[in-house]
């Protein structure tokens, strides 16, 4: 980002050093290291320098669901784990942390959802389901050549321009100039992903066919990601902004929210109250030089919180997601015990 990297054809990168530690410390206490060196990158640690970049782990975000792990805006879909919004890590997922929210997530919600599915009828309509597999198959036909049209866009050419656009312009820090740059990059990939043509038209194993189905849905996010860090003017979490470097709760303590209408040509945007707070936001770290103190206590922010949500019917109940938590955990062990 600060052009201070070594090129190479794999982009710009920094060396890690790791020929000190010695070739028992890195086959042994850095087995999962030294093999992803050497199966994945072809170099060999113990003797080479590593090349390493900032990439993309984890999108902080996922199906917005209600504490009880349901879904807004879909009865009858649930979610947990990496693919869910729980109200779990804020801004700033820890890495490790998702193991945990896993493991709470899975007996929580299931319970919840089991208790919702107990008094469901079991009489299936399978016409929306059967409508849904056409539709696929319609797909996958055109993608195979099947189809009627004049397609000509690369599937690998236009995920390296997505994969460049956002290592460039959408990564750890951005610039509001770079963000709409990336923007109308995007919105120019997916419509250009409606026109895809493959080069096999093998009908068993083929990756261009798989990843060609994945791509406009890939598109798709990235633009929910690029258009959304353009809109919040402020740094919080893991979103960081080189020109509005400081946090600003007074507009942003706020969710971001993203739907894509049917036929729609970029998402719809809309924001949230962030959620009930048991303790003010915190500093990350970078951006902004000092920590910036909440303007309002929590209780009033809560409170606030509380009439937006219940106004809007965005959760069944207005109570702090760590009280149910503990609420849960009181009530496993008296049944323990």
């Amino acid at each position: 980002h600060k052009g201070k990297g070594v090129h190479s054809p794999d982009g710009e990168h920094l060396w890690l050093d790791l020929r000190h530690l010695g070739e028992q410390h890195l086959r042994t206490k850095l087995r999962e290291v030294y093999d992803i060196c050497m199966y994945f990158l072809g170099v060999n640690p113990i003797t080479e320098l590593v090349p390493v970049r900032p990439t993309q782990h984890y999108s902080m975000g996922g199906i917005r669901v209600n504490k009880d792990g349901h879904a807004y805006s879909l009865k009858g879909l649930w979610s947990v784990g990496e693919s869910a919004c729980w109200d779990m890590h804020g801004m700033n997922r820890l890495g490790g942390n998702s193991l945990a929210e896993t493991v709470v997530a899975g007996m929580f919600c299931g319970q919840r959802m089991g208790q919702w599915a107990s008094g469901q009828s079991l009489e299936l309509d399978t016409k929306l389901a059967s409508e849904a597999v056409a539709a696929q198959q319609d797909r996958v036909n055109n993608l195979l050549g099947k189809g009627v049209g004049k397609a000509n866009e690369n599937v690998h050419e236009l995920l390296n321009t997505m994969q460049e656009t956002l290592q460039a312009k959408a990564g750890i820090f951005r610039k509001g100039k770079e963000l709409k740059e990336a923007v109308g990059t995007l919105r120019d990939l997916h419509k250009r992903s409606q026109n895809l043509k493959l080069q096999s038209s093998f009908k068993g194993a083929n990756p261009e066919l798989a990843l060609a189905l994945r791509l406009p849905g890939m598109i798709k996010l990235a633009l929910c990601v690029a258009k959304g860090a353009l809109l919040r003017t402020e740094s919080r979490g893991g979103h960081s902004r080189e020109d509005y470097p400081e946090r600003n709760d007074k507009e942003w303590l706020k969710r971001t929210l993203a739907r894509w209408p049917k036929g729609a040509k970029e998402p719809e945007i809309s924001y949230e109250p962030v959620g009930l707070l048991e303790s003010p936001p915190g500093h990350r770290g970078y951006g902004g030089a000092v920590n910036i103190p909440m303007k309002q206590s929590v209780e009033k922010y809560n409170k606030t919180v509380k009439q937006e949500w219940i106004k809007q019917g965005w959760h069944e109940t207005a109570t702090p997601l760590g009280a149910e938590l503990k609420e849960m955990v009181e009530y496993a062990s008296t049944k323990e015990s």
